[in-house]
């Protein structure tokens, strides 16, 4: 290896990669795209009036100014960064990004312990896919089951949320404990499966005290918080880049809007940690949620816990609610999804559209060759043409896995056998991304799952799968398609579509909250009034669909609401299959708000700069509704399963068109979606690889040379940790590699951060968090005090703030 790795010493990086060549390189696209949008203005208004008089919505979102630039600008950086390797884009998007005095940020670690109970639980899932399922040899499937728990790093969150927040929320810490305080329960039992030598992973709580210990923390919707509420978010960005520093702007608002606090994982990244490393990551993240380690918080009810994701981060959020599910572990109240990414084969027609209203090129991702990609081919599959040519697809497509994995449930949901059975979900997307059909496609799968049953060929593959489709039962669904918009449209978060985004998220998160809080309260008062446990199943024995049971366990004294004599026999209220029940929705959706106190936002006037004549006329239209947060959901009130609706660009809401128009929804597609296919996206991909491959013919070459003769060494002494003779990692792993020094350098970027801040991305988030500064209540921390202050007083709560101040805990 001498040789190859003295070629290493010019030319390992490509240089000029960071903020003064990404501004030099978005600069013009904001000159020409401000001139060119001042010069349409006329036509884009007259089109606006044409578009209402035929019946359609008007305007588009490139109407505002600002969305047009925004798009654009972010088009433009993902041009330039395909000229750099991935292992730049990656460390351009970890950089350090300066945290605002009026958001807490606290850095936390995730033991050791809980990494191995997820990875222990992800093993045993994962070991029943694929032909040999039965027999749990589904590992082999993904290569084997030690591979993917190996990491260069420790796992990291970090807890997120407005000061304001914070301090309201512990306002009384001098008289509540500090369970109740940072997690809203107390623990009773075991809550984290023991091992995976069994699916009765059981789960149990005390149930918390009402509002007494909490300050006065209130939502969007005006109502007053009176428990914890808490947000896993799982970032997107392909699954190989991003990171918290370049989502916490999206990530403060949705926590923010929805009266809680965001947790939010830096899970492993792709391809250097390629499927399941982030997987399990994400279902560690959450265990730690449940059953934290002694001296962080209190165990959080599952009940208190909203999932939410945008792209890969949405798509992630799927599998994580799919291995929830069948392991028997507990259902969080609900989950949001912005724009998931949920078929990594592209085999919906959308994927093969125009591009124009999107920043996601169609051609994929491509990358200047480097340390950490390409891998070397393998890992392929083989297609058929439609002029019946078979192709070979062995050079990896998808950073995330290879070829061969691409139509895994785990990988592309839209192959899972049943999405029933999960907690209500809200899937938003854009009317111009080229994933909206999958998005489509993966809400009404999810809410009729015998109608969109998985392929023929998905069920040769993974027989497994055919026993889950009349499994469960549907999951209640609400789409919103945001007419126009692109990929993941909060990213533009300055933009009227974003803004009515966020709203709905928090809308539904509001309603979820309260929905759950609501059926567990019911559980409790009902068991009370019997004065008695009912039990649907002895402890560790399996319910009617085969699900285990997780529980709430409460001593019913705890409740002070209650008139009925206390019980002394705990009330035990499963929790695997989803808490929301028609009830607790109607009971959620009767909670009265006043009207003052609904959120500000919503009557802030949305024109644009230099829209607002064409833009008003879009409000000529017979909307059903406007995009509001009042915390109700019209899920359980028609008794279908899902809610389809189309938002305009001025937040009008009107229902979806008859199932057989959309084209997503086509019986003749069923056969053809989650699959491979040679045409289309796949065509496109490869004729841009072959541009790549000629462009950069040395550079992949010389990498080309070293991968080979390192994979030779590693398929002798046992890879990266020398023990891995019996596994066998995908190619683009990082523990594929068998030089300790190769290794560390393909690993740099995802598991070695500096310091220096990312002044592009600041910029970029102080504009995008305008919106969150005009509720932060002070220019510093003092003001924000005083106003924590005011408010204790003004409703006879004023105490000392005890708890000191939190910014940034450590960076990485």
């Amino acid at each position: 290896m001498s040789s190859p790795k003295a070629q290493l010493s010019s030319k390992d990086l490509a240089k000029g990669f960071g903020t003064l060549s990404v501004a030099a390189a978005t600069t013009p696209t904001v000159i020409s795209t401000f001139f060119s949008h001042i010069f349409a203005r006329r036509r884009r208004k007259k089109d606006s009036k044409k578009s209402i008089a035929a019946g359609g919505p008007g305007g588009g979102p490139e109407n505002q100014l600002s969305y047009e630039e925004g798009l654009k600008v972010v088009r433009r950086f993902l041009e330039f960064a395909s000229r750099h390797g991935v292992d730049e884009v990656q460390s351009f998007t970890a950089m350090p990004v300066p945290v605002p005095h009026w958001v807490r940020r606290k850095v936390v670690t995730i033991p050791e312990a809980t990494l191995i109970k997820a990875g222990d639980i992800l093993a045993e899932h994962l070991s029943s896919y694929g032909t040999d399922g039965r027999s749990g040899g589904g590992l082999k499937i993904v290569g084997g089951s030690r591979w993917w728990r190996i990491r260069g790093r420790e796992l990291e969150g970090e807890w997120i949320e407005m000061q304001k927040d914070y301090l309201l929320r512990h306002a009384k810490q001098g008289t509540s404990s500090p369970a109740s305080q940072s997690g809203g329960v107390h623990s009773a039992g075991s809550s984290v499966p023991p091992s995976p030598g069994t699916k009765s992973h059981d789960h149990h709580y005390h149930m918390p005290r009402r509002s007494a210990t909490l300050g006065s923390v209130r939502d969007n919707a005006g109502g007053e918080v009176l428990g914890d509420r808490v947000i896993l978010y799982i970032h997107g960005g392909a699954f190989f880049f991003s990171s918290l520093d370049t989502h916490r702007y999206q990530i403060q608002r949705h926590a923010r809007k929805a009266g809680a606090r965001a947790f939010a994982p830096s899970y492993r990244l792709a391809p250097q940690y390629p499927f399941p490393c982030g997987l399990m990551d994400a279902l560690a993240s959450y265990l730690y949620l449940l059953d934290p380690p002694p001296g962080t918080h209190g165990p959080i009810l599952p009940s208190s816990i909203i999932f939410m994701g945008d792209s890969a981060g949405a798509g992630l959020v799927i599998s994580l609610l799919i291995v929830i599910r069948e392991m028997g572990l507990p259902m969080p109240a609900g989950a949001s999804l912005v724009s998931p990414w949920v078929d990594l084969t592209h085999s919906m027609p959308s994927i093969n559209g125009a591009d124009e209203g999107d920043y996601i090129p169609s051609y994929g991702f491509h990358y200047r060759p480097g340390v950490a990609w390409p891998p070397l081919p393998g890992g392929g599959v083989k297609v058929t043409s439609a002029d019946g040519e078979e192709i070979n697809l062995d050079d990896q497509i998808q950073m995330y896995c290879p070829n061969n994995l691409l139509t895994h449930p785990l990988v592309s949901p839209v192959n899972a056998g049943s999405l029933g059975g999960l907690c209500p979900l809200l899937i938003v997307g854009g009317g111009g991304e080229l994933l909206r059909d999958e998005i489509t496609y993966l809400a009404y799968k999810a809410s009729a799952p015998t109608t969109y049953q998985p392929s023929s060929r998905l069920l040769t593959q993974y027989p497994d799968q055919a026993a889950q489709v009349s499994k469960y039962p549907p999951t209640k669904v609400h789409l919103q398609i945001y007419e126009g918009c692109c990929h993941v449209v909060t990213t533009l978060s300055w933009t009227r579509s974003s803004k009515y985004m966020y709203r709905a998220c928090a809308n539904f998160n509001i309603w979820a909250y309260k929905a759950a809080a609501k059926a567990v309260e019911r559980h409790l008062r009902h068991e009370r009034s019997h004065s008695k446990l009912k039990h649907d199943a002895a402890p560790g024995k399996t319910h009617e669909e085969g699900l285990p049971r997780a529980s709430i366990e409460s001593s019913t004294s705890q409740t002070p609401s209650s008139t009925a004599p206390p019980s002394r026999v705990p009330s035990v209220l499963d929790m695997t299959r989803p808490l929301i029940t028609p009830t607790s929705a109607r009971l959620a959706n009767a909670d009265e708000i006043e009207a003052a106190d609904l959120e500000s936002e919503a009557s802030t006037s949305d024109t644009s700069e230099s829209d607002s004549a064409a833009g008003d006329t879009d409000d000529q239209s017979t909307p059903t509704g406007v995009v509001t947060v009042r915390g109700t959901e019209p899920l359980f009130g028609q008794g279908n399963n899902i809610v389809a609706e189309r938002v305009s660009t001025h937040g009008n809401i009107r229902p979806f068109e008859a199932v057989e128009a959309i084209p997503a929804l086509h019986p003749d597609l069923r056969e053809q979606i989650g699959q491979i296919h040679a045409d289309g996206a796949v065509q496109r991909w490869l004729a841009k690889r072959r541009e790549w491959d000629e462009k950069y013919s040395s550079q992949l070459a010389r990498w080309r040379k070293i991968k080979e003769e390192d994979n030779a060494a590693g398929l002798q002494n046992g890879f990266l940790t020398g023990d891995l003779q019996d596994e066998n990692p995908p190619l683009c792993a990082l523990v594929r590699w068998s030089d300790g020094t190769l290794a560390r350098r393909a690993g740099r970027s995802v598991d070695e951060f500096g310091t220096k801040e990312n002044k592009a991305i600041g910029m970029w988030t102080r504009i995008s968090s305008k919106a969150d500064e005009e509720h932060a209540g002070g220019e510093n921390m003092e003001e924000i005090r005083q106003t924590v202050a005011e408010e204790l007083h003004a409703e006879g709560l004023a105490q000392p703030l005890a708890h000191p101040i939190e910014t940034t805990g450590s960076q990485h």
